[in-house]
């Protein structure tokens, strides 16, 4: 596995965006480039997520769609992964998506959130490079680290109650892991360290 450095990362996305660019040109309902990023809870998704948002640059605005927002509870990592492959088939015909995002506190989706087909996307968290996502992308990024600093780094997430959910959620992936084997779908794989 190769090291968390950002400047390969987003050289990696940069050439396969490029080439896809190149792929499409003449495809005027082919969709932006979009990127995936998935890896076991706690393995820093969500924070390369953001850092790769704070170095994009480019005129064209990049998206980003949490894995967090589709969740429909601590039971609903299937249910999340199915929606944003639903999101990834939409997309590839060109045509602006929607989804709606789950809202923790209240239990319920509340607020409905668009995505431009002709702007970059990139969904980050587990569950995003089910099987099938990986003719829908161009990157798909498999993040991992060990088990013992996933595990501080989840359980020390302010204002969540991750603690009592770990072992009910890593069961989850685990499953997902079995029936879509997402590492093996990536385009780079990089394994995070403290």
């Amino acid at each position: 596995m190769l090291s968390p450095d950002l400047s390969q990362i987003t050289a990696h996305i940069h050439a396969r965006a490029v080439a896809y660019d190149a792929a499409i040109k003449n495809d005027r309902h082919a969709p932006a480039p979009t990127f995936l990023i998935d890896g076991p809870s706690g393995s820093g998704k969500t924070t390369l997520a953001a850092e790769i948002e704070k170095h994009w640059n480019s005129a064209v605005k990049l998206q980003v769609v949490h894995m967090d927002d589709l969740y429909p509870g601590w039971d609903g990592l299937a249910e999340g992964s199915a929606t944003a492959l639903a999101l990834l088939h939409e997309r590839a015909t060109g045509v602006d998506t929607h989804w709606q995002r789950y809202d923790w506190a209240t239990e319920k989706f509340t607020q409905w959130h668009s995505v431009d087909a002709r702007e970059p996307l990139l969904i980050e968290g587990c569950g995003s490079m089910a099987l099938g996502s990986e003719s829908l992308s161009q990157v798909r990024i498999w993040l991992d680290a060990e088990t013992e600093l996933r595990r501080e780094r989840a359980l020390s997430r302010a204002g969540e109650n991750f603690a009592e959910h770990w072992t009910q959620w890593d069961v989850q992936y685990e499953n997902f892991v079995t029936l879509h084997n997402p590492q093996a779908l990536a385009t780079l794989e990089v394994s995070a360290s403290e």
